[in-house]
Parts: C-alpha cells; structure tokens; sequence
C-alpha cells in the first residue's frame, strides 16, 4: 500500500523555514500522495474539555481529522516559538485528546495506525533547543498508541536560510523516506 502523508504547517509565517524544509523531506515522495493543511489558516475552536461528554468536531477540525485519517503518516511541521510548539499545533495536539476520549471519532482505534513526525527550524542555533518540544510530541504520541516516526531539525531564522543548514537538507532527502513503516 502506499503511504500518504498529510503534512501540517504551524507557522505564523507562510513559506517559513520549517515549511521549506518539509517541501525538501516530501520532494522525493509522489505529490499525489502528499496532502497539506496550513492549521495557522484554519479556523480551529478552542479545546475545551467536556469530559466526561464530548462534541464531535466541526468544520475546519472535522476536515483536519479526516485528512489524518486518510493518511498513513502525519508529519507536524513547526518553527520552535519559545522553546515549544506553536499555538495552531499546541492546539490540534489538545483537540486529539478530546478526539481520543470521545468514542464516536474512533480516534482511539485509527490513530494507532498512523505514524507521526517532527520537522522543526529554530533560529538558535543551539542543538539541544527542540530537545523539550521533540519530548512533548513524542511522549504525546506514544501515550495516545500512535508511532513515533522521528524528528528532523533545522536551523534558520530569515525566510529561506534553512537552505545554509546543509546537514538538515541532507537529512530531509531521505527523512520521510526512511521512515516509511
């Protein structure tokens, strides 16, 4: 079966550093299997936990959950803001709690089959910088049963100056390809 990838931009800045440097992991997989959702665009509602009950999502989130449900990789593509992940995915990574409590999503079941990535860039150039945020998402991911498929790291502030940060744009070529469970 072949492995569609839904790839999920959290920047506040289009054609951000993380997003190009996504572009260079997906390049050498088919487009027709590449599905892309801006979640700085969509119109999200705030999580709010109403457990022991639960709403089913609407709109833009119910069009998110389905896009994740078709796809077989799920890659979380964020510039590090402060240390941790931006507003847009902070809040999907929420709203999946919700989903995995209420049992009508079928989140709980369907999640375990997909495999979930990182791709970050940071200005700092400090290597232990997305240690924190590449800890938060794994763990999340591993405690909702879903797989951890790795994280990718770059280095660039300025629109573009990814492109400088050869090792990560070596590493992108094969990232998403090499972990193709």
């Amino acid at each position: 079966m072949e492995r569609r990838f839904l790839f999920l931009l959290s920047s506040a800045r289009s054609g951000g550093n993380s997003a190009l440097l996504a572009q260079a992991a997906a390049a050498p997989l088919p487009a027709h299997a590449l599905h892309w959702i801006d979640l700085s665009a969509a119109q999200l509602p705030p999580y709010r936990d109403l457990r022991p009950a639960a709403a089913r999502p609407e709109g833009d989130l119910a069009a998110v959950m389905e896009a994740m449900r078709a796809a077989r990789g799920i890659v979380i593509v964020a510039p590090v803001y402060w240390y941790a992940l931006p507003a847009p995915a902070k809040l999907l990574l929420d709203h999946w709690s919700g989903w995995f409590d209420a049992s009508e999503t079928g989140f709980a079941d369907w999640a375990r089959e997909k495999t979930v990535h990182l791709i970050t860039a940071r200005a700092d150039p400090d290597p232990t910088v997305p240690d924190t945020l590449e800890a938060m998402v794994k763990r999340s991911i591993l405690w909702l049963g879903m797989n951890w498929g790795g994280a990718l790291h770059g280095v660039g502030d300025a629109v573009g100056e990814i492109a400088e940060d050869k090792a990560a744009m070596a590493a992108a070529g094969s990232f998403l390809i090499g972990n193709n469970p």
